[in-house]
């Protein structure tokens, strides 16, 4: 087959196309095509941003346990009262941001425990 047999027969399919209108339901796919690309950018941003906070939340708790371990070493050698801690902990909670009776009681709570932990 020549070029000029060709050409026809393209241009019929076109035609063809045309005439089912089925060239409008191509170039919605085409549009489709691109929101999927699109969608799929977006997916793969959000992943590498959740790893990235997966990591530093790693990080945070690697500190939080490496400051917890200091603090049952200190507390095994110096003895600290718990409700004058506990008073400290709803101190300091009530004048961080988030205040909150809730928010009071974890922070007392979770020091309390540091320091029962420490006696072991």
């Amino acid at each position: 087959m020549s070029n000029n047999d060709q050409e026809p027969e393209a241009e019929n399919a076109v035609l063809m196309m045309r005439d089912l209108g089925l060239d409008g339901f191509m170039e919605q796919m085409g549009h489709l095509q691109t929101s999927l690309d699109k969608v799929g950018q977006g997916m793969e941003s959000l992943g590498s941003s959740v790893v990235r906070q997966g990591t530093d939340t790693e990080n945070l708790a690697a500190h939080v346990l490496a400051l917890e371990s200091l603090m049952a070493v200190i507390i095994r050698q110096i003895p600290v009262d718990t409700a004058e801690v506990r008073r400290e902990a709803n101190r300091r909670a009530n004048a961080s941001r988030t205040h909150g009776e809730r928010t009071n009681s974890v922070v007392a709570d979770l020091a309390e425990d540091i320091i029962k932990r420490a006696d072991h």
